[in-house]
């Protein structure tokens, strides 16, 4: 099962991203229940480790946290495959980051090793997206600022495949951020 650990998107904030989302033929625009900001991407894990994943996520209290987004940006140098809105990192965030990868590793989970931009996805790229229209959304987006949205849990999915369209994410546990 693939799991991830993220941070969800209130209404109001998928209600701004969704506005800005349009202006970049090839773009398959996120659905509103896919708009999250990931702490960490688990991968493909056993039922034993999603067990300890789970405790190990639940029995670390932390405090709620505010999200901002503004700007945007791309992943991929030649092949640019989706864009995204930028998640203001503060210091709340890394410390949840943190102890999602401390959780992993409790799991005895082997995480990437990438560097960790705070994001939204918010639309993936087929190949022949036009590189002028991309950077046309980014410059539009360089204005666009939303939040903070306060968020009082932490959300970990599951992502199942679909024959056609965006995966669907099923939340499998959410954690309180009360501490």
């Amino acid at each position: 099962m693939i799991l991830f650990a993220a941070l969800p998107v209130d209404d109001k904030l998928a209600k701004d991203l969704a506005r800005m989302s349009k202006g970049v033929p090839g773009a398959r625009w996120r659905p509103r229940d896919n708009l999250h900001m990931t702490l960490c991407y688990f991968g493909d894990v056993t039922l034993d480790q999603a067990e300890v994943l789970d405790d190990a996520l639940a029995r670390n209290p932390l405090p709620p946290v505010e999200m901002t987004v503004s700007g945007a940006g791309h992943f991929g140098k030649t092949d640019i495959h989706s864009i995204w809105t930028r998640v203001l990192p503060n210091e709340q965030i890394t410390a949840l980051r943190k102890a999602c990868r401390q959780a992993a590793r409790e799991a005895g989970i082997n995480l990437e090793a990438r560097k960790y931009v705070p994001h939204i996805t918010m639309a993936y790229l087929k190949a022949d997206a036009p590189l002028e229209r991309i950077i046309s959304f980014e410059e539009r987006m360089a204005r666009f600022t939303a939040g903070p949205q306060l968020c009082d849990q932490i959300i970990l999915y599951s992502s199942e495949p679909k024959k056609r369209g965006a995966n669907l994410y099923v939340p499998q546990a959410s954690y309180p951020l009360l501490g």
